[in-house]
């Protein structure tokens, strides 16, 4: 095994399991509090409200207004061209346009299986895994650094068995990190093995994971953020483009007052059954059917999927968390966007 991306770098980055409807939310009574208002905008917060360190009480909905912020700011339009930088001239919901989070350095562009050092952060030029025409500043490619490696879901040291979705296809994961973190992962190395010790990551790091579902069959795609994207088929090894939807976001980022990071996952709200939802379900086929104790699927898992099975979500998600939900989805709907079809499952 060489110096490289085998040590799988971005698990220990990456904490937050894909199946992002199982998470647990924040405990606590779920209390109110004076937050600032709704704020749609391209700026990515640099920090959760001052206040939450003097509010007497359970400060989650400084956490999720703070959520918010950052999941718009990393959906909006990104400047052509320019990785990680927002377009202030377009709307949020521009047609045709790469999201900020989607132009982040990719984790198959970082770690490369020979442990060679990645190219600059605004080149493009990377050899895709899974095939050899140039990508451009608006392609995304959801593949990795072996067939199966934006399947595995994250795991404690490895990755665990993949997520299908009841049209029968895999879930694939894209992660990605900020201009910041990908400077410091450059300038010391750390896409070398033997330079992965007593690291610390800057303050405004951000990493993010995306889950993306096949649109095959879908009922409601309009329910979705949609995109074109090159897929690894992982029977011929080649990519094709196909259409994807963005079912999962999860946003990590180290603050100047929260140096263990904040952790943010936002779901589209048809995965499961739940208040806001329509059926058919992205990942529940509707009955009472249990889900399973554990995945079914092992990893790495066959290159067909076998039969999907049901997901439901075991924790409900936190009152005030609903609360801060409605009031971002009511003003995402005023401006007829498709992130209206989106919300926090816990900061």
């Amino acid at each position: 095994m060489k110096k490289s991306t085998k040590i799988k770098f971005f698990i220990f980055l990456f904490f937050l399991s894909a199946v992002f409807f199982l998470n647990v939310s924040m405990k606590g009574n779920g209390t109110r509090q004076d937050i600032p208002p709704v704020v749609i905008s391209s700026v990515v917060p640099t920090d959760v409200s001052p206040e939450v360190d003097t509010f007497q009480g359970n400060p989650i909905a400084f956490f999720d207004d703070y959520s918010w912020r950052l999941f718009i700011a990393m959906v909006w339009p990104a400047k052509a061209g320019e990785r990680g930088l927002p377009d202030n001239t377009l709307s949020l919901d521009q047609p045709n346009t790469p999201k900020v989070f989607e132009t982040y350095k990719s984790d198959w562009e970082i770690f490369k299986t020979d442990g060679s050092a990645p190219s600059p952060w605004n080149d493009f030029s990377t050899t895709v895994p899974c095939q050899t025409d140039p990508i451009g500043f608006n392609d995304m490619v959801l593949a990795s650094f072996s067939k199966f490696g934006n399947l595995g879901q994250a795991g404690f040291g490895d990755l665990v068995g993949p997520l299908v979705a009841q049209n029968n296809t895999y879930v694939r994961f894209l992660t990605g990190f900020n201009q910041i973190e990908f400077q410091q992962i450059t300038d010391q190395k750390l896409y070398v093995r033997s330079n992965l010790t007593n690291v610390t990551l800057g303050t405004g790091s951000i990493d993010v994971k995306s889950a993306w579902m096949v649109m095959n069959g879908v009922a409601h795609p309009e329910r979705y953020y949609t995109r074109q994207a090159w897929v690894l088929d992982p029977n011929s090894g080649n990519c094709s483009k196909v259409l994807v939807g963005l079912v999962g976001l999860h946003i990590v980022q180290k603050t100047p007052s929260r140096p263990q990071w904040i952790w943010t996952s936002f779901e589209q709200v048809d995965n499961v059954p739940q208040s806001g939802a329509i059926a058919p379900f992205a990942f529940n086929d509707g009955t009472v059917t249990p889900m399973p104790g554990s995945n079914p699927i092992l990893f790495p898992p066959p290159a067909i999927p076998p039969s999907h099975f049901n997901v439901t979500r075991t924790m409900p998600i936190n009152p005030s968390t609903v609360t801060t939900n409605q009031q971002y989805q009511q003003a995402l709907k005023t401006r007829n966007s498709i992130w209206q079809f989106y919300q926090l499952v816990e900061t």
